[in-house]
């Protein structure tokens, strides 16, 4: 699976989905498919429960973990 990110407020983003729209209905092998961010960020059980885990600490008013950015890309 690969993640693509195609930016829907231009010309050529439109035109993109536009056409990634046809073809995914011509497939019958579901090459192509769409999710929006929130399906995606919930779309394996790590990403859940770690997305999850979040929520409820933010519901009950617990500070989350601090990273620093920099640390990110190494």
């Amino acid at each position: 699976m690969a993640t693509i990110i195609i930016n829907e407020k231009t010309k050529i983003g439109k035109s993109i989905l536009e056409m990634l729209k046809v073809l995914s209905k011509a497939d019958d092998k579901g090459s192509i498919r769409f999710l929006d961010e929130t399906e995606y960020l919930l779309s394996t059980k790590a990403n859940r429960d770690r997305l999850m885990h979040g929520v409820s600490q933010v519901k009950k008013g617990e500070k989350g973990k601090t990273i620093d950015t920099s640390e990110l890309w190494k």
